[in-house]
């Protein structure tokens, strides 16, 4: 009996040693100081919104994005598991977060080698995004692709492009990743695009 509280106990303290090196290297992944470098080329860019669904008493509610870029700046930096290299607010501010050299954690499977631009914005469907967040989202992607060759109106994503997950709510399946959402108009984007 003594034996398997021996056993019991070690088993625990392996287990929470092995957690804890989990949660370490989740956050490597997501603040300027802390994120991992990059270990290979950027060949994407993925563009995101604030606000994502969820359910709520069985309809598909959305989280909202009050504020400005450095209200939401202040989020990720603080964020135990999330980050993004930028930040565009609807006035059209752009703020950095995570060096591009760094990995950030925004786009499950593509943080190695994506740069990630969160949108200011509710990401409910109804929302219109301004023109000033527009132009410097455009701004900003013409200058990613400038600079790396692996990049071009291609390799241009939306989130919900990358990522397929799914939840139940009242008895429906949806896309749980819908950001930046439908009145984000992604072709006419691209087609813009240098």
């Amino acid at each position: 009996m003594q034996n398997r509280k021996k056993v019991g106990v070690t088993m625990l303290r392996v287990m929470v040693l092995i957690y804890c090196a989990l949660q370490v290297s989740l956050v490597e992944s997501r603040t300027t100081a802390n994120s991992k470098k990059r270990q290979v080329v950027v060949d994407a860019v993925v563009l995101h919104s604030i606000s994502g669904p969820y359910c709520k008493r069985g309809r598909v509610a959305y989280s909202g994005a009050p504020g400005d870029a450095h209200r939401w700046l202040r989020f990720f930096a603080s964020h135990k598991v999330l980050g993004i290299h930028y930040i565009v607010d609807r006035q059209g501010l752009v703020l950095k977060g995570v060096a591009e050299n760094r990995v950030a954690n925004h786009a499950l499977g593509w943080n190695g080698r994506s740069i990630g631009i969160e949108l200011v914005h509710n990401g409910d469907g109804r929302e219109k995004f301004t023109p000033l967040q527009w132009q410097a989202t455009k701004a900003l992607v013409n200058r990613l692709i400038a600079k790396y060759p692996s990049v071009n109106k291609k390799r241009v994503f939306r989130h919900s492009d990358v990522d397929t997950r799914t939840f139940n709510c009242g008895g429906v399946r949806i896309k749980k990743k819908q950001d930046p959402g439908n009145t984000f108009d992604y072709s006419l984007f691209i087609d813009s695009l240098n």
